[in-house]
């Protein structure tokens, strides 16, 4: 019901606009126009080229003749595009002229269409024979293909603070933005929303709140970025951010940025205390689910998880499943850590997330350790540097 008024609608918008846009009919040169097939399907995210039959019932000749066409919103008549392209076919009186259109349905109308909210739009195109246009021009309903029929996905989210860290410790008041680079096959409209979660959950179920839904359309094939609104840094403690994609539904686990905000009134120095290590063994091969687990430490208001890229080294022994390294404390390197993981003072013990492990290559020798951060952002802890490798 709602589609056939639907198409009652943008026929009487169709007449009515094509009347005001080229004159009354002087003469009924025209008796009728159909078009074969009545509706079309195109993809969201391209262009499209349909083969339209125009069957026009001549009442004069010699010619049936059509200067243009027209793309408008089946909703309100608004335009979306014009085709420039001349139709015209010898026709005697009293017969019906069959003419073949190839109508090439840009992208850009497509996408127009979609961003007005339609998910069809009407392509108008009427035919003179002796100079006069019927006003009673033809029509072709075009349905938009759902973003999963054009082919669109997402096959990767990565997110990043604005300085390019996985992890953020910072001051009150202190201005921070996330990044999510997205992967994608296809091209469409990508649905999503920046979310936080403050300290007020952190230290149990995370509970996040929107601060801005996202729709971007994607196309090109080469990754792109997407930058989050201002994340809130006006209370101390531990913070959760996300990018989460809502449409088309991502087939893997979406990443998670960590970051704290200290309190910015640093107190008396204090001796940096000794946290000690209980997983996994040094020098162990690590399996994606094995667990980094530590002592706590009074004072710690979060814990940061370190991993750096080490370079393999002659003579590096065995891994020893076992426990305590047969070799001397390694040293870290001058590089920054290639990923990390940041929780709450209550957490002694994380995995490492499936964004974070897609900054580890298999085959790789790490080094990794654990600071302790007190609640106006000073390190409080730290652990021995300990080796892990992948297989």
């Amino acid at each position: 019901m709602m589609h056939a008024l639907s198409l009652f609608r943008a026929i009487i918008l169709g007449l009515a606009l094509f009347s005001s846009a080229f004159g009354p009919p002087a003469h009924a040169s025209i008796s009728s126009i159909t078009s074969t097939p009545g509706s079309a399907r195109v993809p969201l995210g391209g262009s499209a080229t349909i083969t339209i039959t125009w069957n026009v019932t001549v009442n004069d000749g010699p010619v049936a003749r059509s200067p243009s066409g027209v793309f408008r919103s089946s909703v309100d008549a608004t335009l979306l595009g014009t085709v420039s392209t001349s139709l015209s076919k010898p026709a005697a009186a009293g017969t019906t002229a069959v003419i073949t259109e190839s109508l090439l349905v840009p992208a850009d109308v497509i996408y127009r269409a979609h961003k007005m909210g339609l998910t069809s739009f009407t392509y108008f195109r009427d035919f003179e024979d002796d100079g006069t246009l019927s006003g009673q021009p033809g029509f072709v309903t075009i349905n938009i293909a759902s973003s999963a029929a054009a082919g669109f996905s997402v096959s990767r989210l990565a997110l990043a603070f604005d300085n390019g860290a996985p992890v953020r410790v910072l001051g009150m008041k202190e201005p921070i933005h996330a990044l999510a680079e997205i992967s994608f096959s296809g091209s469409g409209l990508v649905q999503g929303v920046w979310e936080v979660a403050g300290p007020s959950s952190t230290s149990g179920q995370p509970v996040y709140r929107t601060l801005n839904p996202v729709r971007q359309y994607l196309t090109g094939g080469s990754p792109q970025t997407l930058r989050s609104p201002n994340l809130p840094t006006d209370s101390s403690g531990f913070y959760l951010v996300r990018f989460r994609i809502t449409d088309p539904v991502p087939g893997f686990e979406q990443p998670v940025l960590r970051y704290f905000v200290s309190s910015g009134k640093p107190g008396e120095v204090l001796p940096i205390v000794p946290i000690g290590i209980v997983l996994p063994a040094h020098q162990s091969l690590l399996a994606p689910d094995d667990v980094f687990a530590w002592e706590p430490i009074r004072g710690a208001r979060a814990y940061q998880l370190e991993v750096y890229a080490a370079a393999p080294q002659a003579g590096d022994s065995l891994p020893d499943l076992g426990g305590e390294a047969t070799t001397r404390a390694p040293t870290l390197p001058a590089t920054p850590p290639v990923t990390g993981m940041l929780v709450p003072g209550t957490q002694t013990k994380t995995t490492l997330s499936a964004s974070a492990r897609t900054h580890l290559p298999p085959g790789g020798r790490y080094l990794w350790r654990v600071l302790a951060i007190g609640g106006d952002g000073s390190i409080v802890g730290e652990s021995p540097v300990r080796e892990i490798r992948l297989p």
